[in-house]
């Protein structure tokens, strides 16, 4: 609880470019207030580097002058105060533009200008002893730096919103973030479910659109809960994500049922890619060379493990067989994703692939697919092997006019936090 005055600041909503621009609206309480507001931008050693004075509930823009600019690679992030009134706010915020942009004619994703292969994981979320619900910051921040360790740069938060802390934390490691908006069931809704989901994902913008790591919004996964019959409402829809933040791409059919809209063709296909190529599986469509070509999901590649790693969850154990492709040994698996990672290279280097999306992060119950295990106790990557196959990636866009890997991925070491049996080791199970 906080005590606060009369007329408090209840949001902020904040969007800095690489431009220095800083379009801001502080939103208070009182929504027909016109009360002066004062925000500052401070650097790290705590200098205000910018001021601007304007009014309360009215967007305004101001300018810092040359700005360390947010990316992957650079995630440099700026502390803001805010004053009204008697009311004063801490915040943060990063200076970064994403775009589209035609690099020798092939569609590509800029951060700041500059093509960046983006490439990162299915991130479900699941947690054994939570389900949807981690046990606490810590363990949220783990999984992000052993992705982080691997070279990973984005990931994919699939069918589910994150605690904020989990966007602060992709702020200051790094991650650009492909959010999804949580899907409907696999049937057409009705006016008023439809209704529903536009209003949530309304919310889902409106509230999240301030962190600088989040980079694109998915509106819908696979077809679940999407109209095909009698009209598309993803057109209608992205046009408004873009009105209520166009500061950001959409990706409005990540995988099946794609009609054209959006930044991006999104291709599904296990386990191995078809990213911006001549080639295609049903559902997926044909590359559309207008967008950006994505691989919105593929690899999947499981090996099965002991019954203590599934958290002894029955449902786990009898759903093993879900997982796309089974490998019998870390050996077979490790051998198995250098394959599909040198064919994801392969296409890279040869057709219009911009960014792939690997199943998945963690096992989930149901699936044995994870970099690490339900429990996070093992890692089955062969961790020289994915560091060298991802950064392969990025050399090879590098090769075709990415600008943003001239040096090395820099990688943040997974400690410190313990999951539940001990530290986590490649290949077996810890003590």
């Amino acid at each position: 609880m906080e005590s606060v005055p009369a007329n408090y600041i209840r949001q902020l909503d904040v969007a800095a470019g690489a431009d220095g621009q800083v379009n801001v609206t502080v939103w208070s309480s009182s929504s027909n207030s016109s009360e002066p507001v004062t925000i500052s931008v401070l650097d790290d050693a705590g200098d205000v580097v910018a001021s601007h004075k304007s009014v309360a509930n009215k967007n305004f823009e101001f300018a810092v002058d040359k700005p360390k600019l947010w990316s992957p690679l650079t995630p440099h992030l700026y502390n803001l105060t805010v004053t009204l009134g008697e009311d004063e706010v801490s915040s943060y915020t990063g200076f970064r533009t994403i775009s589209v942009g035609e690099i020798d004619g092939v569609k590509r994703p800029l951060i700041n200008g500059e093509f960046h292969f983006l490439f990162g994981t299915l991130d479900q979320g699941w947690w054994p002893d939570g389900l949807m619900t981690p046990p606490n910051r810590e363990a949220m921040v783990y999984d992000l730096k052993v992705l982080k360790s691997l070279g990973v740069n984005m990931l994919r938060k699939h069918i589910k919103v994150e605690p904020d802390l989990f966007y602060q934390a992709c702020d200051q490691i790094g991650l650009y973030v492909i959010q999804d908006m949580p899907s409907m069931p696999l049937r057409r809704p009705n006016s008023e479910q439809q209704a529903e989901f536009e209003r949530q994902l309304e919310l889902l913008i409106q509230q999240h659109k301030s962190y600088p790591s989040i980079g694109t919004w998915v509106i819908y996964n696979e077809g679940w809960g999407q109209i095909t019959d009698t009209y598309y409402p993803e057109f209608d829809l992205t046009a408004r994500v873009k009105e209520l933040d166009p500061t950001r791409l959409v990706d409005p059919t990540s995988g099946w049922h794609d009609h054209g809209a959006g930044d991006f063709h999104d291709n599904h296909h296990y386990a191995n890619p078809q990213c911006g190529s001549p080639f295609y599986s049903i559902a997926s469509t044909p590359y559309d060379p207008s967008r950006i070509g994505i691989q919105g999901e593929f690899g999947g590649i499981g090996h099965n493990i002991s019954e203590e790693h599934a958290w002894k969850v029955p449902q786990a154990i009898n759903g093993v067989n879900q997982t796309y492709e089974i490998d019998e040994t870390l050996e077979a698996y490790n051998y198995r994703g250098h394959k599909l990672m040198s064919e994801l290279r392969e296409q890279v280097e040869m057709f219009s692939c911009s960014a792939a999306v690997w199943t998945q992060t963690t096992d989930v119950e149901g699936e044995v697919n994870g970099f690490m295990t339900y429990d996070r106790r093992l890692l089955r990557l062969d961790e020289a092997q994915w560091k060298a196959d991802i950064q392969a990636l990025y050399d090879a866009a590098e090769a075709r006019g990415g600008g943003a890997h001239k040096r090395k991925m820099r990688t943040t070491p997974a400690g410190p936090y313990m999951p539940r049996g001990g530290s986590w080791v490649s290949g077996e199970v810890a003590s």
